[in-house]
């Protein structure tokens, strides 16, 4: 009876040690590899969130219709341990977007590299 007990504790630590691990994604699963974007606009909010920081800018495109953005980023742990700060984009900010387009072709991608207007580069990863 011991030898049950134990062996079904050790596999419930066991399994629910892994769950972390499924509860994340890849890029991949969400975005397309082969569907790449630059994007141009004006940010509109920063939510700098676990599992992943998002921001949102509105793109304005040739006719003039303007489209709000959803745009991912990695976690905060890995945008500070990469020298962002929550202050790195804001509001009102002009940029400049390259990355990875939704695979349900939403207005959503992950992006890869950020150019802000003086010229300087902001890598999300």
């Amino acid at each position: 009876m011991r030898t049950s007990l134990g062996a079904a504790i050790a596999a419930a630590v066991l399994l629910s040690s892994g769950l972390p691990v499924f509860a994340h994604h890849s890029a991949a699963a969400e975005f397309d590899v082969n569907k790449t974007f630059e994007l141009s606009g004006v940010i509109t909010k920063l939510e700098w969130t676990n599992p992943h920081a998002h921001f949102y800018m509105d793109v304005t495109d040739a006719s003039g219709k303007v489209a709000n953005w959803n745009l991912e980023l990695a976690s905060p742990n890995m945008l500070t341990r990469n020298g962002w700060s929550r202050n790195s984009l804001k509001p009102g900010d002009k940029v400049s977007v390259t990355g990875l387009k939704a695979k349900d072709n939403s207005n959503a991608g992950y992006a890869n590299s950020i150019t802000l207007p003086d010229g300087s580069k902001l890598a999300p990863r």
